[in-house]
């Protein structure tokens, strides 16, 4: 069996589904890779790559969880928490994800970067907003750069959910969106099979 860890933020976990064990994208993932592959989700919401922030996703316990999981393939979308104004710093950033990067490698997982979608704010709360212009001009182009480094696959799920219909408030998917990207790994996979 081959094992799949899905990390990330609340877009991972399913924040804003309903029945998220059914139609979350690891969920949907599963179904779609069938009994050969066993998809865990170690999503944590508000979790950021930055490690000294609100959230930073490597001091909860779910990080831990997801590196003992040993998983053969560690898909890994973070970022969007980051790009909050009390969380965003580029070398805090690079280094947090640098990190959990790191970790999976070290741990024995072929890591697969995912960019994350794309941010339609709904409610300007001024240091706790999302901005989406930090996730595309600088959030993104970093992973991109962070993969290049360790030759790591990139699954660019930005390109794929550019639509506010995606969406139900404008930053998690609804079960479309969910699917969307639930698909759009799946045939990645099917046509990148692990070597």
């Amino acid at each position: 069996m081959i094992k799949v860890a899905c990390i990330g933020d609340s877009i991972t976990w399913g924040f804003t589904l309903l029945q998220r064990n059914k139609n979350s994208y690891p969920a949907v993932l599963q179904n779609l890779l069938g009994e050969d592959y066993e998809v865990k989700n170690f999503g944590f919401c508000d979790a950021t790559a930055r490690m000294d922030s609100e959230v930073p996703y490597t001091k909860r316990r779910v990080y831990k969880q997801a590196l003992a999981y040993k998983a053969d393939i560690a898909l890994l979308m973070l970022g969007t928490n980051d790009t909050k104004h009390i969380n965003w710093d580029p070398d805090k950033f690079r280094d947090g994800y640098s990190h959990i990067v790191d970790s999976l490698i070290a741990g024995g997982s072929r890591v697969v970067i995912m960019t994350p979608p794309r941010i339609f704010p709904k409610i300007d709360l001024a240091p706790f907003r999302l901005h989406n212009n930090i996730l595309v001009k600088n959030i993104i182009p970093q992973i991109n750069q962070i993969a290049r480094e360790r030759a790591l696959e990139v699954l660019d799920v930005n390109s794929i959910m550019k639509k506010r219909s995606l969406f139900t408030d404008g930053i998690h998917p609804d079960v479309e969106g969910a699917s969307r990207i639930a698909n759009f790994v799946y045939e990645y996979m099917k046509s990148h099979p692990s070597e």
